[in-house]
């Protein structure tokens, strides 16, 4: 396997329907990268769209390759897997569903032939939703507390050095993963994704990284994040497993020892998993689970006393089994692993 400067992991389970579009929006790209190859992770899939289409890809030549999980991965698993059968001296991911954009790629390349010593990248990025239509804007510059951290970026149209971000982090992620150019040596150096997690192995090492080196982020919207309701973490929300697997993140995080400085920042964000997920209880009328998830919150954060009036009447309505009819509150809960969020306690 000859080196080559860029690699892009794509990792797949049952993403068949949009994974062309993924790997063409690839292909696009004109940039002075030099050589790239694209890795697509198959992950166990078994509908036979996917695997008409994987298996199309495998004949396409050099530049895509396909390689198989012997048995499913979690999401870490699949991209470590894709970045271990790769070349390329940089590396990229992008879910299955998502898009680059074109000159998106020589933007963030002319970040690194100009920053020598450069070793992690990030850009903007807008939602793509069901109906075909966009964000009107970038998704970071209609975000309050990343619109002002970003604005010195978007205001002259020049790179932002965030100097060991974790601060920014804690607030919520200026880095999505589809837009994230990274250095082999760096991948490796952290030890890759980490395994057991299913959202936001992303993000962890994101965390991880920004305690160790500087962000430079691109004011440039360079990818299309597709919402739709198939996708990992709305099937997750629906079946309210975010609130647990957002605590074996952020738990999982509190144990390392290079982010000690931070904990007490950490317990916060899992107090505002367990708030989020007492709204969504809220909205489905689970008085029951929404004061299960603020007993949560307040083992986190326990002398908050907002959060003991509501445990107060969660515990009431459900013991008068009063039961919501209204239309659903909008809930807080943190629904972008592994991209940027809105300020405060949603994460990426």
């Amino acid at each position: 396997m000859s080196p080559c400067a860029l690699s892009v992991v794509i990792p797949c389970l049952n993403g068949g329907k949009h994974l062309s579009e993924a790997i063409e929006s690839i292909l696009r790209q004109e940039s002075d990268a030099g050589s790239i190859e694209i890795v697509v992770v198959d992950n166990c899939s078994t509908d036979e769209e996917t695997l008409a289409i994987l298996d199309t890809w495998r004949h396409h030549g050099p530049s895509v390759r396909v390689v198989s999980h012997a048995a499913k991965a979690d999401p870490g698993g699949a991209r470590n897997t894709g970045v271990a059968a790769s070349s390329g001296a940089w590396l990229a991911f992008l879910d299955a569903d998502d898009v680059w954009l074109p000159g998106g790629l020589q933007a963030r390349w002319e970040v690194i032939a100009s920053h020598p010593g450069v070793e992690w990248v990030a850009a903007d990025f807008q939602e793509w939703y069901h109906d075909g239509s966009v964000e009107p804007t970038g998704h970071y510059q209609r975000q309050n507390f990343l619109g002002r951290l970003l604005a010195p970026a978007f205001r002259a149209n020049k790179p932002l050095v965030l100097v060991r971000p974790v601060e920014s982090f804690l607030r919520t992620s200026p880095a999505w993963t589809g837009t994230v150019l990274m250095k082999r040596s760096l991948f490796e150096r952290m030890g890759g994704f980490p395994s057991g997690l299913l959202i936001a192995e992303d993000l962890h090492l994101w965390y991880r990284l920004a305690v160790q080196v500087d962000l430079v982020f691109v004011p440039r919207v360079v990818a299309l994040y597709r919402q739709h309701p198939a996708s990992l973490i709305h099937r997750s929300r629906r079946g309210r497993r975010l609130g647990p697997e957002w605590d074996k993140v952020y738990r999982s995080l509190r144990r390392d020892p290079d982010l000690r400085p931070w904990r007490r920042q950490l317990r916060k964000k899992l107090a505002a998993v367990y708030d989020s997920q007492a709204w969504d209880c809220r909205a489905a009328g689970d008085y029951r689970g929404a004061a299960r998830a603020a007993i949560g919150a307040l083992s986190y954060v326990p002398l908050r006393p907002t959060s003991w009036r509501s445990l107060a009447r969660d515990l009431l309505l459900a013991m008068l089994g009063v039961r919501s009819h209204g239309p659903p509150v909008p809930s807080a809960t943190p629904i972008l692993p592994s991209r940027g969020g809105a300020d405060d306690h949603t994460v990426a």
